[in-house]
């Protein structure tokens, strides 16, 4: 036994998986041939999409997730993408997970947002049966569709959403394809029904600085920032505000701005601003939050002590009631206990 075998057993959270940037590969060309998207498009235009799919052009990151999202065009299609994702987590023993979706994809095809939360939460329902793993939902705005932040905030604030496990609202994509201010209102409304916020932030270094971000839409949460080790006055707005960084090492790796994971600076991240790991986009990145947490040990060099933390920082800034967020730090406690009697008590 080890620690690698004690991150592989013990429970965890996903606070920041994309439902877009996690449909498996299988599952999309299956998809694809039963509602016959080839013969939408040119078949060399096909093929470049099929391609994409195996060798992500990640700067078209966005593009790719959204447009191979759209192939999805019934509620069989979404729940089996949920149903699919579930699993993963089960096998990463994930007991919980808030999910982001971009609805504006699915209801630009003519679906309602109703037909299509009805879908995604009967792949949820039967997860929870089959697995044992909650989902909740984060509906997300596209950066660069700031028009939809008002739609976007009354299905995240209606009577169906409550119903249909929505629990918050966030922002998605290249911050620098429209000015945050856009978007104020919808989070502006958002806050004040009481429900959960999350935003990228500081991705590009010539975007708007994390301060104004945070000013202007409040949120709970920042997700894939990318300089923030570096910028002395990002750090301290996370710092005074108690702002947890969620992040997904391995999108950097992909974007080329680091050769490999171990080379991002988690260590100085997670001694300095309250950390959370996270999957992001796991089928387009090539990695699972598991793989997040191995790379956290074998890469940055964290122990048990450290892993535990950051696992029970999942929790901490989860947006589940304060009970159940109290029961389940209370159950991953004993759990750890546990594990760390049966995996390392000789190592």
């Amino acid at each position: 036994m080890s620690l690698e075998s004690f991150i592989r057993a013990m429970p965890k959270v996903e606070l920041h998986v994309h439902l877009e940037g996690a449909i498996q590969r299988e599952t999309l060309l299956m998809i694809a041939e039963q509602n016959n998207i080839a013969a939408t498009m040119k078949p060399r235009q096909y093929r470049d999409w099929l391609a994409l799919l195996d060798k992500p052009e990640y700067h078209r990151l966005d593009e790719i997730a959204h447009t191979l999202a759209g192939w999805l065009l019934y509620p069989e299609d979404w729940t089996r993408v949920v149903y699919d994702l579930g699993l993963s987590l089960a096998r990463q023993n994930v007991r919980y997970a808030e999910v982001c979706v971009s609805p504006a994809i699915y209801t630009d095809n003519g679906t309602s947002f109703e037909t299509f939360l009805d879908a995604i939460n009967d792949g949820r329902d039967r997860v929870e049966r089959a697995w044992k793993v909650r989902l909740n939902w984060i509906l997300t705005i596209p950066r660069d569709r700031p028009r939809k932040s008002d739609d976007i905030a009354r299905w995240t604030m209606s009577a169906a959403a409550r119903k249909g496990n929505v629990i918050g609202m966030g922002i998605s994509g290249r911050e620098d394809a429209e000015p945050v201010n856009q978007f104020t209102k919808a989070f502006t409304a958002v806050e004040k029904k009481g429900l959960g916020r999350i935003c990228h932030a500081h991705t590009f270094s010539h975007t708007e600085p994390l301060a104004d971000i945070v000013h202007m839409l409040n949120p709970q949460r920042v997700s894939d920032s990318w300089g923030v080790a570096e910028d002395t006055a990002a750090l301290s707005t996370l710092v005074e505000k108690q702002l947890p960084l969620v992040v997904s090492p391995m999108r950097e790796v992909c974007l080329g701005r680091i050769p490999d994971v171990g080379a991002y600076p988690l260590r100085q991240l997670f001694d300095n601003v309250p950390l959370v790991l996270a999957g992001g986009m796991p089928e387009l990145y090539r990695a699972q939050l598991m793989d997040g947490y191995l790379a956290a040990v074998n890469k940055h060099g964290l122990d048990v002590t450290e892993i535990e933390r950051l696992a029970l920082n999942s929790v901490r800034y989860s947006f589940l009631p304060e009970e159940d967020k109290q029961a389940m730090l209370d159950q991953f406690a004993a759990e750890f206990q546990k594990l760390r009697e049966e995996h390392l008590a000789n190592a």
